[in-house]
């Protein structure tokens, strides 16, 4: 017995050189026999950032222009009344691209009177921008080709006489993000002189254009003459044939592969004037021939994005 408790007495402080031996051997035990610490949130997790850093998200004008995009770079034309021209590039999530890795032209050609000519955009550091002085615009075509950091860059906008202004700004009745008239059959709707316009563009390239009253009801599409440029890399503008069986008008493009393309319409209603009208089609998910669902995605921009 006696032996015993001298063997006990002996290894206890043994036992005690062996804990102190091991440094951390005691926290490391305590921590096993607690619930285990929350895992630190994730970082940069692409959920979390895609309201912010999607690419191809965000098509808003920052200066008053119109937004194009082709590839992985965008470009916001802004041509002023007095024909000053300002190009401003940014990348996928719009992050500007320094005027000095940008180089190109831009062509302007009058659908009127007047002589096409080729001008040289110059960098503008102080507005970030390429840069040029043409004349006033009058519903011309304005092509750029560029080269953004090697890759090349070429698109065509009609621009009408006030200036790119006018596709930034939302018609009075009609301000962006007001849908309290709807859209009657899943287009996107536009202030019209004498009433509205809705156009709905489909993934299969199918154009239907309504003319509707001031209460969004069917009017006639008589006489309307009117054409749609996508503005999307070598798009060309289409002419709109009236379709006198649904009083409408129609026209087909080449498929849409992108889920956010805008489009220029010149119109020109029976006995009225041209005019040039911005639309923004969301087609994200589907391919535009459920009504509520093209009201859902097309509807929520009338001219403002």
């Amino acid at each position: 017995m006696r032996q015993i408790l001298l063997s006990l007495l002996v290894s206890i402080p043994l036992v005690a050189c062996s804990m102190k031996e091991t440094p951390g051997h005691h926290h490391e035990s305590a921590a096993s026999t607690q619930a285990p610490a929350a895992a630190p949130p994730p970082t940069n997790a692409p959920q979390d950032r895609a309201a912010s850093t999607r690419p191809h998200a965000d098509h808003n004008a920052r200066h008053g222009g119109l937004v194009t995009m082709e590839g992985d770079n965008h470009v916001e034309v802004v041509v002023g009344a007095d024909g000053a021209i300002h190009l401003y590039v940014s990348d996928a999530i719009r992050t500007p691209i320094p005027p000095k890795d940008v180089s190109g032209t831009i062509t302007i050609e009058p659908k009127g009177k007047g002589e096409k000519q080729t001008l040289t955009l110059a960098p503008d550091e102080a507005k970030g921008s390429l840069s040029a002085k043409g004349p006033a615009p009058d519903n011309g075509d304005y092509t750029w080709d560029l080269k953004v950091r090697g890759a090349p860059m070429k698109m065509t906008l009609t621009v009408p006489a006030s200036g790119t202004a006018a596709f930034a700004n939302a018609p009075a009745d009609h301000p962006a993000g007001d849908h309290a008239h709807g859209s009657p059959h899943g287009g996107v709707v536009q202030s019209l002189a004498g009433g509205h316009v809705e156009v709905k563009l489909e993934k299969t390239g199918d154009i239907t254009v309504w003319m509707l009253d001031s209460a969004e009801k069917p009017r006639s599409a008589k006489g309307v003459t009117a054409s749609l440029r996508p503005v999307v890399a070598g798009a060309k503008e289409t002419q709109l044939a009236y379709d006198e069986k649904a009083d409408v008008l129609r026209g087909k493009i080449d498929p849409i592969k992108q889920d956010h393309v805008d489009g220029v319409l010149s119109i020109t209603p029976a006995g009225g004037t041209a005019t040039s009208l911005r639309f923004a089609f969301h087609l994200e998910g589907h391919a535009g021939h459920d009504g509520q669902k093209g009201h859902d995605h097309a509807g929520h921009d009338h001219a403002g994005h």
